[in-house]
């Protein structure tokens, strides 16, 4: 049974697009818009996906190249992304966990190019994210597609809390959005930031409705002794 004192938690598991990035709710719909993709191929290829047609892979593989047809590179994307921001304090949060003595961990559908934007990917012990490969010449060469997005979200956090002998229990994991239902469900303690639909406020055993970071610092302390 999942725990709900967060003063068991050891590790804390994050989303990053909208949780810890201002203002999107997923990065792959920000990017596409901004390089006018092929509208018709996303809805279609997402439709595969949905209908079981395709796995994960393939529908990532297929956003890669609709990018790639677009014209995005890493300089392009790299200039897109820095139309956006992280939430304000994102990082000294992040930091002030980790000098508490939490296992940090990030379990995403976005993708790396963003975290290495924003963050230093140091922060996380374990980072599970979805990754693009550049060419020399900064174009996009291929990449690999995360097996934790999803509903499959809980199973990456297992994994994550597996690597110091630890269950989901003594996990949270804080989310805003509906691709987080299920992994918000196996956490010992769910947190709702800026939250994007009912169905995460009404998991949550927090909701922190005006996206403030530093109010994690209140709820975790630093993990009780073993």
């Amino acid at each position: 049974m999942a725990l709900k004192d967060p003063r068991e938690i050891r590790l804390i598991a994050f989303d990053l697009d909208g949780t810890l990035i201002d203002g999107i709710v997923y990065l792959w719909q920000t990017l596409h818009h901004h390089f006018e993709t092929d509208a018709e191929a996303r809805r279609l290829a997402a439709e595969r996906y949905f209908s079981g047609q395709i796995d994960y892979r393939s529908w990532f593989e297929t956003d890669l190249e609709l990018l790639r047809a677009a014209g995005a590179n890493r300089e392009s994307i790299e200039k897109a992304l820095g139309k956006l921001k992280p939430v304000p304090g994102a990082a000294s949060v992040l930091g002030e966990l980790k000098k508490r003595g939490y296992r940090l961990a990030l379990i995403s559908g976005s993708l790396d190019v963003a975290l290495d934007h924003f963050f230093d990917r140091a922060l996380f012990d374990v980072v599970f994210i979805n990754e693009i490969d550049f060419a020399p010449d900064g174009s996009i060469a291929g990449g690999r597609a995360t097996p934790y997005d999803l509903e499959k979200k809980a199973l990456g956090l297992e994994h994550a809390a597996s690597r110091f002998g630890l269950g989901p229990g003594q996990c949270a994991f804080v989310g805003d959005n509906i691709n987080d239902t299920e992994v918000m469900k196996r956490a010992g303690f769910a947190i709702a930031v800026n939250p994007k639909s009912p169905e995460i406020e009404a998991i949550a055993d927090v909701v922190i409705a005006d996206g403030r970071l530093d109010r994690l610092l209140e709820i975790f302390p630093g993990p009780t002794a073993s």
